[in-house]
Order: structure tokens, then sequence, then C-alpha cells
């Protein structure tokens, strides 16, 4: 089973409640960088859901830079 790379963009409560859970369960997902506005967020999004060398960042122009 081939697996993809995404980045998430929003990392507040309907995706660490929804999204990121449901990306996690499928197993088709490396959840490799996330992106906030507040920091914080992304990294416990970071922490609970993405790989080990996830990235985190506060602008999405950074994230969509990225080989996802």
């Amino acid at each position: 089973m081939k697996t993809l790379n995404v980045g998430v963009v929003g990392c507040g409560g309907i995706a660490k409640s929804k999204h990121l859970p449901a990306m996690k369960r499928n197993g088709k997902y490396n959840i490799v960088a996330f992106c906030d506005l507040v920091e914080e967020r992304a990294v416990e999004a970071k922490e609970e859901f993405g790989t080990s060398d996830a990235r985190v960042y506060t602008d999405y122009q950074e994230l969509i830079k990225e080989d996802l």
C-alpha cells in the first residue's frame, strides 16, 4: 500500500478531533507538516499525529513549498 506525505493547514479543534485522527487511522497518510497561526497548536498536533521528523510552520506559504 502506497502512503502519501501530507501537510495540514489549521490545527485547531476540528482538525484535532476529526481530520487528523481519521487520517492517522486510515494508514494511507504520513502527516509530515503542520501549520497553524498559533505555533503551540501545531506542535501539539505534530506530537500527537505526526511522523517523528514532521515539521511545524506558522505560515502556510512556507508549508506549501514542501514536496507533499
